[in-house]
């Protein structure tokens, strides 16, 4: 007596290998697999990729390298998703994806990351000092007080000359309270116009002419 075949367990299909996100930045995703460096399977797998990837809302081009196995991918920031985007190039190269945060680790740049540190500790200085001062006047002022001890010390060479100090002080506080310095800008011509009409009736007055 025969046994009836068992049927074979589910199984997922075998991956062509690993999918690398090389760089990413907001707008421009490149990645690299062996698969797209293959003479004989490249071509095959990266059509797949360009018809997934091009049907996708926001992406605007799709670049491949065949020498060094990437693909750039650019899109516009808001439209796509650079973690959509890697799971559709994975799914069409029948590739495993990058991790979950493979894109976090590109995401944000080091400007970004400076920005955001000095957004913080200017909070703190503004907490530290009561809201009396932040570091758009406590940066300009020790520019000012190092510019004077440079100014004193004229042994010490490790500093800037006293008067580049004085300048750059000057600038940087300049700068930061531009809207300070200007004031107000007039919205309204009415009041010159208004100016305007009272001279001359002045002058119709002394002239008995009206100009």
């Amino acid at each position: 007596m025969t046994k009836p075949a068992s049927a074979d367990p589910p199984h997922n299909p075998p991956r062509n290998g690993t999918l690398e996100l090389v760089h990413h930045h907001p707008g421009r995703l490149r990645v690299r697999a062996d698969v797209f460096a293959l003479l004989a399977q490249g071509g095959a797998a990266v059509s797949l990729v360009r018809e997934a990837i091009e049907a996708q809302p926001g992406v605007t081009r799709l670049s491949h390298n065949a020498r060094t196995g990437t693909l750039l991918v650019e899109y516009q920031p808001g439209l796509a998703e650079p973690d959509d985007l890697l799971q559709h190039i994975a799914d069409a190269a029948g590739l495993e994806r990058p991790g979950k945060d493979a894109i976090g680790a590109f995401g944000r740049s080091p400007a970004l990351l400076a920005v955001e540190a000095a957004r913080q500790l200017n909070a703190i200085t503004a907490e530290l000092t009561g809201s009396r001062a932040d570091l758009r006047a406590i940066v300009p002022a020790a520019l000012a007080a190092l510019s004077a001890y440079s100014f004193v010390v004229h042994q010490d060479t490790r500093l800037p000359r006293w008067d580049n100090l004085l300048y750059w002080s000057y600038n940087l506080f300049s700068s930061l309270h531009r809207n300070e310095i200007d004031g107000p800008t007039p919205t309204s011509r009415e009041p010159l116009l208004g100016a305007s009409a009272g001279a001359r009736g002045v002058r119709v007055m002394a002239t008995g002419e009206e100009t």
